[in-house]
C-alpha cells in the first residue's frame, strides 16, 4: 500500500455545523494534526460536527480513537459528532468496531449536514 500525504480541511457547513475534512493517511504520523482539528471543531459550547472521511485511503487504530475521542467531548458539551463518506476500508472496521451504534454515519455529507 502505498502512503498517501495527510490533511485536515475545517470548514462552516450550514447552520453552524463545522465540516471537518480529511484526506490521506490518518495513522500514528497524522496523529497530532488530527487530534487537533477534531479539537478545534467540538471545543466549543454545543459543538456540531461533521467528519467528512470522503478522501482518507487508510485509517489505523489512531484514527478511530481520536472520532471516539471528538464523540466524547461533543457529547459532553451537548453536542455531536457525525462522519460521512466512508472509503469502504474505513467502513468496514468502523462497523467492526460496532462504532457505527456510538457514532452516526452518513453516505454523504450532505445527508450528515441534514440529519
Amino acid at each position: 500500500m502505498v502512503s498517501q500525504p495527510f490533511s485536515a480541511v475545517l470548514s462552516d457547513g450550514r447552520e453552524g455545523v463545522t465540516v471537518v475534512s480529511f484526506s490521506g493517511d490518518i495513522d500514528l504520523t497524522a496523529e497530532p494534526e488530527v487530534r487537533r482539528a477534531l479539537a478545534d471543531a467540538t471545543g466549543a459550547d454545543a459543538p456540531r460536527a461533521v467528519v467528512d472521511l470522503s478522501r482518507v485511503s487508510f485509517m489505523d487504530s489512531t484514527g478511530f480513537n481520536l472520532l471516539i475521542d471528538a464523540h466524547l467531548r461533543a457529547t459532553a458539551r451537548n453536542g455531536w459528532v457525525r462522519v460521512a463518506t466512508l472509503p469502504p476500508v474505513v467502513q468496514h472496521v468502523f462497523r467492526a468496531l460496532s462504532l457505527d451504534e456510538v457514532i452516526s454515519a452518513y453516505p454523504t455529507l450532505g445527508e450528515a449536514l441534514a440529519a
